[in-house]
């Protein structure tokens, strides 16, 4: 067994001849934005080019509408589980995984910070979520089922949650705006 799970060799058995997995470079990156977004929102470090736009109501409501057309596309994974269609969902857990790991990328677009009260319940929870799908190869790698179970539910659970206060958010943001 592979003492770097991350890392397979490529069978040329030359020594240092191993590659990162394209899902483990993915959830390198992920990890990588969640970091640097909860770093600069803590460390209270802004770009002014940023936080100018970001105080454009167009641009606030253009990246807020993206944000959500992010998840909702995260959804047809769901969705195509749900229905039956094997292929399809396989087909679909890629690009899911791979727009889930550049999804604070997006967040940070829209806000480049946490906010208070329900949107840094938001914020962190929208992180959350990122992490929690960063996980999913090393909890399939422990072959667990109760685990993948307890994964899949918690993931999707706090997917459905965030959609509440997504809609919340979006309501009061255009309601009050």
């Amino acid at each position: 067994m592979n003492a770097f799970p991350f890392v397979r060799s490529h069978g040329t058995g030359q020594a240092g001849s191993a590659a990162f997995r394209p899902a483990t470079r993915w959830t390198i990156i992920g990890i990588t934005l969640v970091v640097a977004y909860a770093a600069q929102a803590l460390g209270d470090w802004q770009s002014d080019w940023i936080s100018s736009l970001q105080d454009i109501e167009l641009y606030k409501q253009v990246t807020g509408g993206a944000l959500v057309l992010l998840l909702a596309a995260q959804w047809r994974l769901t969705a195509a589980r749900t229905g039956g269609t094997v292929r399809r969902a396989s087909r679909l857990l890629i690009p899911h995984q791979y727009w889930g790991a550049t999804a604070p990328l997006w967040l940070y677009l829209h806000a480049d910070e946490f906010g208070h009260a329900y949107i840094r319940a938001m914020s962190l929870g929208f992180l959350g979520l990122v992490l929690l799908g960063l996980l999913h190869q090393p909890v399939v790698r422990l072959n667990r089922n109760w685990l993948t179970t307890a994964w899949l539910v918690t993931h999707v659970g706090l997917a459905a949650a965030l959609i509440v206060v997504i809609g919340y958010h979006g309501f009061n943001a255009f309601y009050y705006e």
